[in-house]
């Protein structure tokens, strides 16, 4: 049951970026997910029992990526340390 809750919380914080990101395009709005989506690893956390692979600094990638984004950078998207996804 964690799994649905979670996930579904994410794809409706997905949409919610692109909707801002469409509403107000002067500003810069993108979400991100740790780890790697399509080598599904992430970091060893309290979340998911310590079973990870990635450590904790290796994993925030995408969070500083967006973190330090310039007024040109795209908005509404979705990244994870790799690079933009599809969802």
């Amino acid at each position: 049951m964690h799994e649905l809750a979670y996930s579904s919380s994410k794809a409706a914080l997905n949409m919610i970026t692109v909707r801002y990101a469409q509403a107000l395009p002067d500003i810069r709005f993108n979400v991100a997910t740790p780890g790697e989506v399509a080598n599904r690893t992430f970091a060893a956390t309290d979340m998911n029992n310590h079973t990870g692979t990635l450590t904790v600094t290796q994993d925030t990638g995408s969070i500083i990526r967006l973190a330090t984004i310039d007024a040109d950078d795209p908005t509404g998207t979705f990244i994870d340390r790799l690079g933009p996804l599809g969802w």
